[in-house]
């Protein structure tokens, strides 16, 4: 008798397109997306060229696929952890989202690069002009949110201008996305992480007796 579920052709189409958007993701992530191609990622995937776009049709389609899919995974890390401790400082909820997201990230390669630089490369290829805002400014939009409870809560230095710690806290974030690309150690990773969050909460220098 046939097993009532999903259809095997199912199965194979929801594998495949995965297989698409790691490929994609990776190659974005170290190539850029004006120098990648759906030809290269469609080898990566282990499909053909014809394959790929079935299931995409257009390189800016399949970048704003990977974008969400990145988005969604690393913002969900940060925000189920937050949702761990709701009444925790706004920098103890930033510490272990980092940690959450960065462990995400261990199962996707180039995922925390590609989604770090998404922003930037938006800026610089007219093509991606058409895509939405919580794609493009998905983690400009966290990062802001995140210190306006910090106002509200009395944690941020009132002098701090939002916008500018916004901006550093991409920079760093992306700093990190790169590091864990190019550590293969992951125990050497974690003490760059570890290094951060104590720069975070003001513990990288201490002030002489």
């Amino acid at each position: 008798m046939k097993k009532a579920g999903r259809p095997m052709g199912a199965d194979v189409a929801v594998a495949t397109r995965k297989n698409i958007l790691d490929a994609a993701t990776l190659c974005f992530a170290e190539l850029g997306y004006a120098a990648a191609s759906n030809r290269e990622i469609a080898k990566r995937a282990g499909v053909t060229s014809g394959s790929l776009y079935h299931y995409f049709d257009s390189k800016a389609a399949l970048y704003r696929a990977a974008l969400q899919d990145a988005n969604r995974l690393l913002i969900n890390a940060y925000l189920d952890a937050a949702r761990e401790i709701p009444e925790a400082s706004s920098v103890d909820q930033l510490c272990l989202g980092l940690e959450r997201a960065f462990a995400v990230a261990r199962g996707r390669p180039g995922m925390m690069n590609f989604a770090s630089a998404s922003a930037l490369e938006i800026q610089r290829n007219k093509e991606l002009d058409w895509l939405a805002r919580e794609d493009a400014e998905a983690f400009p939009l966290f990062f802001r949110n995140l210190l306006k409870r910090a106002r509200k809560r009395g944690e941020l230095n009132p002098e701090m201008n939002i916008d500018a710690a916004m901006n550093v806290l991409i920079i760093s974030f992306a700093s990190l996305a790169f590091l864990q690309g190019t550590q293969v150690d992951e125990a050497a990773f974690d003490v760059s992480l570890k290094a951060f969050q104590q720069m975070l909460r003001g513990e990288m220098f201490m002030r002489p007796s």
